[in-house]
Parts: C-alpha cells; structure tokens; sequence
C-alpha cells in the first residue's frame, strides 16, 4: 500500500506508515511514525511503544484502473462496483467493453473470449451466475499473448473471491421479458461443497418468441440498366423453446493442485422461423415485377461440451492440463411459397422446399507450464485442434450438395515475462501455428490448405509517478467459419440466394496499442493493418441469370483501421457512479460500388456512452445509461444517420440479500437500429425495425459462492467456428 494519512488525538501532524496483520481473526497494528512536534534519534524507540489510538481515517491510493503488459486490470473488490449486480451488469460499465449481452465485445477489437478463474465460459448465460460481490478483479487484454490462440482478438478474465461455506447451495432466477413479444425462462443451480470435494448442477429451460422488421433495397447495374430490389417491409418472428443443464465435479487436493470434470448439454427442440419477404423489381425506375414470400423454417439443433483439466503447482512449476470435447448437430427445413407478378401478366405461385443437416465435433488439448528464469518467469506449452463438420444440403432448385471440412491446428508457444529496473514490466512471445485443413465434396477430395505461422507478442509496462503507460504489439488471425468454406447454396426466394466459398483466406491483422490509466481515467490508442478481412459480397448469380443476387463472405484488399478511446469513472457524492467514455473508429478502405465506380470508406465513425448508477437508501440501485453514435464507415459499412439510445435499470435487494428483483428497460427511444449501406458489387440498404427491451427478474440464493473450477479450456475459437 502507499503512504496513509492518521488523525489520532495523541499525535499532530503526524504521517505515518502502517502494516496490518489479520490472526485468527484478530487484527494487530504496528505503527511506525515520525512527529514534526518531537524527533528522537532512537528510532527504535517508536518500534517498542504501543501507541493507542482514539479514532483511525485511512484513505487508500490504490488505483482502480493499471494498464500492464497485456492491457489493464479493474479492481472491483472494495469498490462500488460490488454492487451493480451480476457480472453481466459489471462488465457493461467497465472502460473499452462494447457490449455484454450476446457476448463480451471490446471497442476496436471485436468479441473477447471470458475467462472465470481460469476456466474458459462456453455460455454467455453464466454471466448471469456470477454476482459482482464475489469478484475480486477484472482483466481485460486487449493484445492477448503467445499462450492464447492466436484467433484471440482480446480475452476478459475474471478473479472471484475465495468460496465460504460449506455443504449445500441454491440459487434460482425466474425471468419474463419482452422483446415485441412475450418470453420467459428460469435457470435453477444447486451446489454441494465439503472441504475439497465442490459439486455442482445446473438446469435452465426457455421460451422466447420474438417479432423484428426490416427495410431493404438491392441495387445492381445489368447491361447498364439500374435495377433496384425494394423489400417493404420484411416480417420476421421468431420462436423458440430450449432448455440446457450441466454437472461439474471439482476436487482440490490440496492448496496447490486440483482436478476437475465438466459436461453440458443444450438442446432446442423447438424453433421455428416465419419471414413474410415482399419484393418490388424496379428497371430504370419502372416497376416490372413484385413477389411475396413466406417462408417456415422449423429447426432442430443440439450441443454437448465435455472439458476435464488439472492445474498443480510442484515445487516451482506450475502445471495446467486441459482436454475438452464439443459435438453440435442442427437440422433445419425450409418452406417457401412465392407469389410471383410479372406487370400486366397473371400470378403464379411458386413452392420451394429445402433441408440442411451440419454435424461437428472438436477434440483439443492444451498443456502448459510455468517456471521461474532468470528473475522472471516463463511459460511454454503445446496445443492441439482437430475439428471435422459436415454439411448435407436439398435445394430443387440450384443442387443438392454434400460436404465435408477437417481441419488439424498443432501450436506450441513461449511467453517470457520480468521487471527491469524495479520498474519496467516487460513481456514477450512467440507463438507458432501449424494448420492443415481439406475440403471434400461428394466424399471427394477437393482442396487443402496449409498454413505455418509465427505470431510474435510484446507488451511493455511502467508508471510514471501516479500515471501507469503500456504498449503493446501484436499479430493475430481470423480463420473462416467453416459454415462458410462451401458450395452449398441456400434458397432464399427467386431473386435471392446465399452461400458459401471455400476459397476464403484467413485474416491477418497486426496491431500496435498504447494506454494510459490514474486512478478513475483510462484512454487508449490502437493502430491496426488488416490483410483478407471477411465480409459479404453481393454479386449476380451467374453470367446467364444475372438478375439473382448471390450474397457469399469474400476476402477484402488490405487497409488500415484505427481507434482512439477515452473513460473517466469517478464516483461523486459516495452514491453516485457515473461513467463518461468516448470512441472513435477510423480506416482507410476504399471499395468498388454498384455503378462501378471507386469511393473512399473513410469517415470515423463516434460514440459516446455516459452510464450513470445511484445508490439510494433501503438497499434501492438507480440505473440511466445513455448513448450516441455519429454517422460513419466501418469496413464495407456506412450508417446514415446519428442516434441516441436511453437505457433504464433499477434494483433492489430483500432478506439480507437473499431475495434479489432487477427490473430493466433497453433502448426506450426504439432508435439504436441506424440504417446501413453494405457497399459491394450489388450495394445492400438494409433498415431494421427497433422495440424498447423490457425484462424483470427475481433471484433467491442461500449459501451461493463462485465454484472453484480452474479448467481453463482448449480449442476456444474453434468452438466459436463449428457454430
């Protein structure tokens, strides 16, 4: 700790420095002091004296926010952080983290993958879990190291208290809410502890149903003839009934080692997707022909997750396992019953019926050890990805088409860390990739691709009186999803199709960072060069039907991106905790457009965020988040039009804590959905409808602390990729 300030009765203008012991639950104070009103040359003199005091005012320096060599740590144990509910809520209003709730995402890096006590979340839904009381620190790397895949484009880690208590916990949270359309689950979790032994179980159920609009328009060039694409306005609802459960085992032998299994299962039973698509052709401004869809798209679909670990410490060195196994299968049919116009000729009805049926399974492996070297530590391991997904595909209507991905990922990294000069923290690494990856169609082998990849990491850390600065370098990579590496095409109606391309190249992006933290304020420079960024392309079908639109994922040219962003988080009046930050993204992208010509993507896009949360008496937690965001281009993407966004929150607690009720309301002004151009070679105006989010939820608990499981998982992104 730094220097402390003490008013005692008995010493005047006193400045002291104190230790505190905690024994058996009893606390001792030291206290070594040096009074301007009397000076002795015995220093021991103040070292053998019991000095009583009549009242103690501590005033700790600690910062909440310190930039280090990954990125910066939030402390939020003794902060108000404690108390804005789950760790959900917390993440929302921690500096650079866009977005919580579909996943975590980080300003100018994209989603981050989440770490609790070093177990990786396969489920976003266990933030919801984790009360914010029981964490101790949040760290968010926004240049992850060599020891993370090298997909990893940042990585939120999470430190939870110590559990307390023994024997058996409970925990219940019943949930309704509605998001044009009413929905309602509960998530139910018992748990077991008896000194190392820890068991858990959990069983969650839903049902969501879900009404959206949108406005769209394709224009597309033919023989130099404007053809346009209107859709007004596409009805889409959406239902769904799911349920989940799993059980982990955890044993700590002793304070240095433990092992550990844990398996879910989540299934959806019920899904079902009806889109009502009506289409107006214009030729030169003339329509000519309108169609009307509607589409049933019933699916089925499940998922198991397996990961057993052990993490020890021997002697000096530091021992993590982990293996982990993930199988999904969804199944879905498409319906479609197309009214077809042509201007001044009868209708005709046109039925289309499809089927789609992917498999996949992912089996990796992750070991790592860490040793003491040369004042420093170091860390070095191995990891291993074998993935294989197939696809069969019923389309009348273009082909039927069959195919098949195996993908191998061997890596093997080293990360050396130390302090120089009782100052500087240093960190560098190197990670190697090794990826062999073939394409089948039809049983046939099409296409391999193999990739070898060194992917170097530095980060530098030092304060500067109370300013703590940081930079980091680093490279990382993007691979396809493999939903995308295939020729199947999906029908969509007579003028609209989507598919795949197995011809995609990863994404290679390097990135340079600079940050700075004191105390409550956080700001940050990122410098990025993206080499084969993937996005949609809108292109013609074919040369012989070139009025149908082909929506597939492409390889962009290269182009620089930037961002700068600025937090301040202060709390004013002890009860309230505003937070005020800034973002601003910009490029350099320049892209091809419909009528052929080249135009430059270069306008920043902002946004501004001020999140406010107040303390009220009786246990009452107030919460009015609000939110701008400017026009601008991002990637092959222009929004039109500024919007403000209003988020309402309110909290309170019964029973010492036992009985929670959160009530929230989500976008009140229905304007966070901003029209956007997707510039192509067939230009993509896309609209959607927005609705205010309203949802209430009751929580009770007993005996409820964080598990202790320390699985840190293998294989992270290529779980996200067999989606």
């Amino acid at each position: 700790m730094s220097y402390k300030t003490i008013k005692t009765n008995d010493m005047k203008k006193s400045y002291v420095r104190w230790s505190v012991m905690m024994t058996a639950g009893l606390m001792a104070m030291t206290v070594h002091a040096q009074s301007n009103d009397s000076i002795s040359t015995d220093t021991t003199m103040w070292y053998n004296q019991m000095q009583q005091l009549d009242e103690v005012v501590v005033k700790s320096s600690l910062p909440k926010i310190r930039t280090n060599a990954n990125g910066m740590k939030v402390i939020i144990s003794g902060s108000e952080l404690e108390k804005v509910g789950s760790s959900k809520d917390l993440l929302k209003r921690l500096p650079t983290v866009k977005s919580a709730d579909d996943g975590v995402e980080i300003f100018g890096r994209g989603a981050a993958e989440v770490y609790v006590n070093g177990r990786k979340l396969y489920d976003n839904k266990e933030l919801d879990q984790i009360p914010s009381d029981q964490i101790l620190n949040v760290e968010i790397i926004t240049n992850p190291g060599s020891r993370y895949a090298a997909s990893t484009k940042a990585v939120v880690r999470i430190k939870t208290k110590r559990p307390q208590g023994e024997g058996w916990g409970f925990r219940d949270e019943l949930k309704g809410f509605s998001n044009n359309g009413p929905g309602i689950s509960n998530q139910a979790d018992i748990n077991y502890r008896q000194g190392g032994l820890d068991v858990s179980a959990m069983l969650t159920g839903s049902a969501q149903n879900i009404e959206m609009g949108a406005y769209e328009t394709i224009e597309f060039y033919n023989n130099n003839q404007r053809t346009e694409q209107v859709i007004d306005k596409m009805n889409q609802k959406y239902k769904t009934r799911d349920f989940g459960t799993r059980l982990q085992v955890n044993y700590q032998i002793n304070d240095n080692q433990s092992v550990g299994a844990r398996y879910s299962f989540n299934r959806a039973p019920y899904m079902k997707f009806n889109i009502n698509l009506p289409s107006d052709f214009y030729l030169n401004g003339d329509l000519f022909q309108r169609s009307m869809s509607h589409i049933d798209k019933p699916m089925l679909s499940y998922a198991h997750f397996a990961n057993m670990y052990y993490s020890g410490k021997i002697k000096q060195w530091q021992i993590d396992a982990n293996l982990d196994g993930v199988w999904n299968d969804s199944k879905t049919w498409n319906h479609t019953d197309e009214m077809l116009t042509m201007v001044g000729q009868s209708p005709f009805l046109q039925q289309v019926n499809t089927f789609t049926h992917s498999d996949s399974r992912l089996y990796a492996g992750k070991l790592t050890f860490e040793h003491p070297l040369w004042g420093g530590s170091i860390c070095f391991g191995t990891e291993y990805d074998a993935t294989r997904r197939n696809e069969q595909n019923t389309n009348p209507v273009t082909s039927d088409g069959e195919s098949k991905v195996d993908e191998n990922i061997f890596a093997l990294f080293t990360q050396y860390s130390r302090v120089l000069f009782q100052r500087l923290s240093a960190q560098v690494g190197l990670r190697y990739e090794s990826v062999n990856s073939d394409f089948y169609e039809w049983g046939q082998h099409k296409m391999s691709r193999n990739y070898n990849d060194l992917f170097p990491s530095v980060g530098l850390s030092m304060p500067v009186g109370k300013v703590y600065l940081s930079a980091n370098y680093g490279m990382d990579i993007a691979r396809p999803a493999f939903g995308n590496l295939t020729n199947d095409i999906i029908y969509i109606n007579s003028y609209s199709y989507q598919g795949g391309n197995p011809y995609l190249k990863p994404t290679y992006t390097q990135n340079l960072t600079l940050s700075a933290s004191w105390k409550w304020l956080y700001a940050m420079a990122n410098v990025s060069r993206v080499k084969d960024d993937i996005q949609i392309r809108n292109i013609s079908y074919s040369d012989d039907q070139p009025m149908i639109t082909l929506l597939h994922p492409d390889n962009l040219p290269s182009f620089n991106r930037y961002s700068l962003q600025a937090f301040a988080s202060p709390t004013l009046f002890k009860i309230w905790h505003p937070t005020w930050g800034a973002v601003v993204l910009g490029q350099d992208y320049e892209t091809q457009i419909a009528d052929g010509s080249i135009i430059k993507m270069n306008h920043p896009l902002a946004q501004f965020m001020w999140n406010n949360l107040v303390d009220l008496p009786h246990g009452w937690r107030v919460g009015c988040d609000l939110m701008a965001m400017t026009t601008g281009d991002y990637s092959t993407y222009h929004l039109h039009r500024p919007c403000v966004t209003v988020d309402l929150s309110l909290y309170k607690s019964f029973f010492k804590n036992k009985l929670e009720c959160r009530m929230k309301a989500t976008d009140l002004t229905a304007v966070r959905a901003q029209p956007v151009t997707v510039y192509s070679y067939r230009n993509l105006y896309t609209k959607n409808d927005n609705h205010p989010y309203y949802e209430l939820s009751l929580v009770y608990k007993f005996n409820v602390a964080t598990d202790k499981y320390k699985g840190k998982g293998a294989g992270g992104k290529q779980k996200d990729r067999i989606q």
